[in-house]
């Protein structure tokens, strides 16, 4: 594929979780997709990677990325993006407090075949828990 054409995979991938198309999401991984994510204990397998989602989704129902660059090199595609949504169920343990939240990360995507089969997230909890209240923010 293409550097084009990885970029217009990752925008579908990313798409698919904004509708919450669970099957769409996962007909752009391969079989054996990895996720390495902050925070996780190790990869995340495909199965562990939709659990994810499905608690993010939770806790931001109405979250939304939106892709504010990207470029690609060989089968990899690099994202920068901001998650915008409110705070409308539980997030790593604090319930729900109603608040909008604004959340920024970069990620990169390696592409075989057409579908992403490793992935890499680096986002900004911390702010989402200052922005939440469950932890101060900078004086």
């Amino acid at each position: 594929m293409s550097g084009e054409d990885n970029k217009n995979l990752n925008l579908r991938w990313i798409g698919a979780f904004n509708r919450r198309d669970w099957p769409a999401e996962a007909a752009s991984r391969t079989g054996d997709y990895v996720a390495h994510m902050q925070g996780a204990p190790g990869p995340l397998d495909s199965q562990g990677w939709a659990e994810f989602m499905s608690l993010f989704a939770t806790a931001f129902p109405d979250g939304e990325i939106a892709v504010e660059a990207s470029i690609s090199e060989g089968d990899v595609v690099a994202s920068r993006w901001t998650m915008t949504g409110t705070h409308n169920g539980d997030f790593l343990g604090v319930p729900p407090t109603g608040r909008p939240v604004t959340m920024r990360g970069i990620d990169f995507s390696r592409v075989v075949d057409g579908k992403i089969a490793e992935h890499w997230a680096q986002f900004d909890v911390i702010g989402v828990m200052q922005q939440i209240g469950a932890m101060p923010a900078p004086a």
